[in-house]
């Protein structure tokens, strides 16, 4: 995409996961979701992706049958499903297959020393949200959202509106659990926008641990996050318009998918030229995947 291409481009859509990677590094981002360079697929997206699936499905059938087994079944069930289609060539033999389905297995096993799933039924599954906040467009796919009852401060049961998302890697050190929330802050103010109901607690369930991690919030954190997603719309327009995109260097760019490939900050020119065209002739003897959020212009 060329410069003059971006000049004339503006911002349609935002995801919470989107906006969490501009904040992080505008670089990646530019590669995720304009240039839409194509990734390869791992074992931990599929890890991911079937299991999200698979915890969907339980919340369908009654509590009764809610057990590890039928989750052991629904992942099996869902991974038969997906990988013919979504991850045709992840493993090179069927022992690695089935390594990567006894570990996943493992993890699904810990998600009921995290919660009783037929303690409580799920308001609503895989809410596909697209909200519009002011002049932007926010879109993106909740895991879950519940109501539920405890004792209040005053010792009275009250019902408070909870929002759920699920992680299947490992959980982030307590400290930096903040930055974790960030996107089901966005979700929050989603529900807020479209309901009029504040969820008053978010929650990340990670599997591999399993830990969970909670944190109420308020309307006052919710204005405040209505404010943060505003000047990240904005940044990310200007962005666009200007063709300026920082790449910020931390930690976490050793799992960045384009650190040894594309990323400025850890690749010359003449590389970056020469991976990006064997890039570009792998998705042109494939398909390329699209990225989540989109541009208008163009």
């Amino acid at each position: 995409m060329t410069s003059d291409t971006h000049e004339r481009t503006t911002l349609a859509t935002l995801s919470p996961s989107r906006a969490s990677d501009f904040k992080q590094c505008p670089q990646m981002f530019k590669f995720k979701s304009i240039d839409k360079i194509p990734t390869e697929p791992t074992i931990y997206q599929a890890r991911g992706t079937t299991a999200h699936l698979a915890l969907e499905r339980l919340f369908e059938k009654p509590p009764e049958q809610r057990t590890p087994e039928t989750l052991y079944d629904l992942f099996r069930e869902a991974w038969a499903e997906l990988k013919t289609t979504e991850y045709p060539n992840l493993f090179d033999s069927v022992e690695k297959e089935r390594a990567w389905g006894i570990e996943s297995l493992g993890l699904l096993a810990g998600y009921f020393s995290i919660e009783d799933p037929t303690s409580f039924e799920p308001e609503a599954l895989e809410m596909d949200l697209t909200v519009a906040i002011d002049d932007m467009t926010i879109r993106g796919i909740l895991d879950r959202m519940e109501r539920l009852t405890e004792l209040g401060p005053d010792g009275k049961e009250r019902e408070i509106l909870v929002i759920t998302d699920y992680k299947t890697g490992k959980a982030p050190p307590e400290r930096y659990a903040t930055k974790a929330f960030f996107a089901l802050k966005i979700y929050a103010l989603l529900i807020r926008t479209l309901q009029g109901s504040t969820p008053e607690r978010i929650r990340l369930l990670y599997l591999d641990g399993p830990t969970e991690y909670t944190l109420d919030v308020n309307d006052a954190q919710l204005d405040a996050m209505h404010q943060q997603l505003t000047a990240l719309w904005q940044a990310i327009n200007k962005a666009i318009e200007t063709d300026t995109w920082p790449t910020n260097t931390s930690a976490l760019c050793d799992w960045c998918d384009f650190k040894n490939t594309v990323c400025p900050a850890f690749n010359t020119p003449a590389e970056i030229a020469k991976n990006r065209a064997a890039i570009d002739a792998a998705a042109a003897a494939g398909v390329a995947r699209p990225g989540s959020d989109s541009v208008s212009g163009i």
